[in-house]
């Protein structure tokens, strides 16, 4: 018999969304979309919105092909109900076209939100809060603070 109490649900969501950086980018095994995403699951990030596991897919193959040695690091975690928030940083080298901008060769360390949905032990909905103004001062494409 398993312990279906709050705080045992809680901690099983939270080990639900660790899969994410610590299996999906760390091994690069997005065939675990399938495990982790609600088949019409909606992921909000920079690049819009994206339906259902193929879509979801795409997206994290252009995040893995820009950054493909990419690790993120979970800084914090909190899980309440049905939402669990998290914190992570991600560091990686610009080696493949990132949101049209070619390969610098830099390296980066940037820190990351996302707050995420779960239901019946899948994410239905993620939202992806990323420093984008730090991620293009890294790289180059803005001077951050202006001089």
């Amino acid at each position: 018999m398993t312990d279906s109490s709050p705080t045992s649900q809680q901690e099983q969501n939270k080990e639900l969304i660790r899969r994410i950086p610590e299996d999906v980018f760390a091994e690069g095994n997005l065939d675990l979309i399938d495990e982790l995403y609600a088949a019409d699951a909606i992921e909000h990030n920079a690049f819009g919105n994206q339906q259902g596991r193929p879509e979801i897919r795409e997206s994290y193959e252009a995040f893995l092909t820009a950054f493909p040695d990419i690790s993120q690091t979970v800084e914090d975690i909190v899980a309440e109900e049905n939402t669990v928030a998290v914190y992570i940083t991600s560091r990686g080298t610009h080696k493949g076209e990132f949101w049209g901008i070619e390969p610098t060769g830099e390296e980066i360390e940037v820190q990351q939100m996302f707050f995420a949905q779960i239901e019946d032990g899948m994410i239905t909905e993620r939202w992806f809060l990323p420093d984008s103004l730090s991620l293009l001062h890294q790289l180059g494409v803005i001077d951050f603070p202006p001089t």
